[in-house]
Order: structure tokens, then C-alpha cells, then sequence
């Protein structure tokens, strides 16, 4: 079973958070046992809400030692305020130990101040764009709707990571079956 931890951020955008866990449960779904494992992983075990209101319900809390395979954050509102330590060493230690990182809108935001996107082809979503050219050099941003670079996967938002997904279930299941 592939471990997809995805990290809603608060204000996160439902149709990003949505687009990202969607087609894992479809191919759950399509396929004859279960192929991938969605964790929810936020900063409190009450949960987080969504920019709409929808409470996301906590499996695991940022800073747990977690086995994944892969991690998604998905930020909305101002992702450059974020600045939270226990996040930025969490994600370090993944990475570390073979995780793939992976941000879906403002989410690449919070991997590049976390240091996690130096010299490393990504997108964002285009609100973010310019901002994140001001705060770091060492990245090479592109506009796409996302970008796998290695162990890191980047994506715009909204519906994109819908293709995203499509393209992680390709390159595990083959095409046909994506």
C-alpha cells in the first residue's frame, strides 16, 4: 500500500485538498483491494478547516514520526507567513528518510522557505508566482500545472492536481489503469 500523507494548512482550498485525494480513492475504488493509503496530518488533532468551512478530521499530527511514501501540503490564503519550525524539520526528516515532498498551491510556498526546493525545477499557483521570486534565487520556477523534479512534486492548485494524481497513479499503475 502506497502512504500519501497529505497536510491541509488552515485556510486551505477545498477543490486543491479535494483534486489531491479524489483519484486515490477512485483508484481505491477501481481497482480490486486498495492501492494507496490517504493520511490526514495536521498542527492540532482536533483538525483544520478549509478556506469554506469543511472540517478536515487529524489521523496523524505535523511533527509525528509517520512512514510515507509521499506528502502533499496544500496552502491557501497567505502561505508566506508561514514560518513554523516543527513543519520545516518534519519535512526535512521525511525527506531525509526517502519521502517525496510535495506542495499544491500556496504549498510550494512553505517547501521553499523550508529550504526543501534549492536548485530544483517547480510551479505554484500563479497568485504566488512573483512573491516567490522575491524571497529565494536558487529556484527554478516554472508555469505549468505541475512539475516533478525528482523527489519533489509541485503543482498550481485548483484542479490541477487532479492531473497530478493522474500522473502518480500512472507511474504506478500504468497508464491504462490511470
Amino acid at each position: 500500500m502506497y502512504r500519501v500523507g497529505v497536510v491541509p494548512i488552515e485556510g486551505f482550498a477545498l477543490m486543491s485538498y479535494a483534486s489531491v485525494v479524489e483519484p486515490l480513492r477512485a483508484a481505491n475504488l477501481l481497482h480490486e483491494k486498495p492501492l494507496y493509503e490517504v493520511i490526514n496530518i495536521t498542527f492540532l488533532p482536533e483538525g483544520v478547516f478549509s478556506s469554506s468551512g469543511t472540517l478536515v478530521n487529524s489521523d496523524k499530527i505535523v511533527g509525528e514520526v509517520i512512514k510515507l511514501d509521499i506528502v502533499f501540503l496544500v496552502a491557501g490564503g497567505d502561505p508566506f507567513l508561514i514560518s513554523d519550525k516543527r513543519l520545516f524539520n518534519w519535512l526535512h526528516r521525511l525527506a531525509k528518510f526517502g519521502t517525496v515532498i510535495g506542495g499544491v498551491s500556496g504549498g510550494p510556498v512553505v517547501l521553499v522557505k523550508a529550504g526543501l526546493m534549492n536548485d530544483r525545477r517547480m510551479t505554484v499557483h500563479w497568485e504566488h508566482a512573483e512573491g516567490l521570486s522575491e524571497i529565494s534565487s536558487d529556484i527554478l520556477l516554472e508555469r505549468s500545472l505541475y512539475v516533478i523534479d525528482r523527489d519533489r512534486i509541485t503543482c498550481a492548485g485548483g484542479t490541477a492536481p487532479i492531473d497530478m494524481m493522474l500522473a502518480v497513479i500512472s507511474a504506478r499503475q500504468g497508464t491504462v489503469f490511470a
